[in-house]
This record gives structure tokens, sequence and C-alpha cells, in this order.
């Protein structure tokens, strides 16, 4: 017989005994019957009544995981929406000392008109990886002119439209600048090259030129059409190459295209600068 069936069964045979029990009450008979009958039902209801009592504690427990389930949805929205918001604070912050590195530069270098505005997207679909900026020929910006970020080299201007234009960043593969390692010994010529590892080479560099690690490598303002003395990095590395008479310089650039936000273009030399 099936769990249901019998709780039915044993059901109908409480309510005979209630039954019974009633006629019988007010006699002695019935008085003893209502004894044995309780002593035989007493288990069965406490049974019962251990039963009701552990549904009810598992319907609050149910009821309990489902409001706990409910709140950790909730929760864990919540940290999305903070986690979102504190990315969004810390872009501002990035951007607002950006803005004020490129204030104080154009400050201290009155000498340049600059032209400042801020990196609007990326194309890395060809070997190039140039930078589009939302400042074009309206602004004074033309083909070839420099791009500084934080007082350091960025890059070139390499196309231009009316209200934008693509930059070649210093670290392309095919960027190349004429600049001067500056050490305590003297100077070094040669031509900074990027590589493919998002880096940057001094390359071309005379065997007997004083050269040394840690030294600072600017532009030298030789062809190119940069100013003199725009800061590219310093030397962390000195390498020769058997097929090669020059030497070459690793460098540790001080701009890194991935990271730039703001920019500045030099469009001309100020009026009344020599």
């Amino acid at each position: 017989m099936r769990g249901g069936q019998r709780s039915v069964l044993l059901l109908l045979v409480l309510v005979v005994a209630a039954v019974a029990l009633a006629v019988l009450r007010n006699t002695q008979a019935g008085s003893a019957a209502q004894g044995a009958t309780l002593a035989v039902v007493a288990p069965v209801r406490s049974a019962l009544s251990g039963a009701a009592s552990g549904a009810a504690a598992a319907l609050a427990d149910a009821q309990r995981f489902d409001d706990l389930r409910t709140e950790n949805e909730s929760l864990r929205a919540e940290v999305v929406e903070l986690r979102s918001a504190a990315a969004g604070i810390q872009a501002t912050r990035r951007e607002n000392e950006a803005l004020r590195a490129a204030l104080d530069y154009q400050r201290a270098n009155t000498e340049w008109s600059l032209v400042t505005g801020r990196v609007a997207g990326r194309d890395s679909v060809d070997a190039l990886d140039t930078l589009v900026i939302d400042r074009g020929a309206a602004d004074g910006v033309r083909v070839g002119m420099a791009v500084v970020a934080n007082g350091s080299l960025a890059g070139r201007v390499l196309a231009v439209t009316t209200t934008s234009a693509d930059v070649l960043p210093i670290q392309s593969s095919q960027s190349a600048v004429n600049a001067v390692a500056q050490g305590e010994d003297g100077t070094a010529d040669g031509i900074v090259e990027g590589d493919d590892n998002g880096g940057l080479v001094l390359t071309r560099i005379e065997p007997d030129a004083p050269l040394a690690i840690g030294d600072l490598v600017v532009t030298s303002g030789l062809g190119g059409g940069f100013p003199r003395g725009l800061p590219i990095g310093r030397v962390i590395a000195v390498f020769t190459t058997p097929e090669n008479v020059f030497r070459e310089a690793a460098l540790e650039p001080f701009v890194r295209s991935e990271r730039l936000d703001v920019i500045q273009v030099i469009v001309e030399r100020a009026p009344g600068s020599p």
C-alpha cells in the first residue's frame, strides 16, 4: 500500500474512533475506551504534528532561500553598477590629469603654437596602428606635424580631414625619427624606430659615439619637420650585431600610444619666437 493510501486509511480510522468516543463519552465503557484510544492515537498524533512542523519549517527555509537568492542578485547588480561608476571616475581622473599636463606644457613652451585634442579612435587594421584625433585642418593641423603628449613625442600627423586627423605613433614599425642621445660623456646621433613589440630602438649609432644606459634621447631637429629637443625616451640597453657596423640601443619610451587620451599638435612656431 502506498504512503498516500495509508495516510487516508489512518485518517478514516481516527475519525471513526473520534465518533465512537463522542457516543461513549459519558459511560464507564466510554471512558475506558477513550483512554485506550488516546494511548493508541497519541503516537500517531505526535508523528502527524512533527510532520506538519517539518513541512512548515521546510516551507520557511524555501522562502528564506528564495529571499536570499533575490538579495544576492540585487547585490550583484549593485556591484556591477559600482564597478562601472568607479571605472568612469578613474577614466575622468586620468583625462583631467592629462589635460592639466597639456596645459602646463603649453605654458612652459610658449615658443610653439599648440592645438590640444583627444584621441577619438584607433585603427589597427594595418601595420601602421594609427590614432584618430578630433582636430583637423580647421584647427590648423597639417600632415607631418609633430604630436606630443605629456611633453614627449607621441608621433606625427599622417593624414588630415577638416575635423580630424590620423596620427602615426612613434612606436609604429613604420615610424622613423632623427634623434640624439644625450649623456654625461657627449651625444650620439641616430634614428629612433618602432619595433614589433611596441618598443623603440635607436639605430645607426656610430661605433665610437658615446652612449650609455640611462642617456636621454630627444629629437635632433634634423629633417622630418620636428623641433629639436622633444623628449622620446631613455636608453635601457646597448648592443651590436655581427652583420652591422653600427650600434643600436633599446629605449624605454616616455609615451605609450595605447594609453593616450589627450594629445597636442605643434602647429607652428609662435609669432615673435626666435
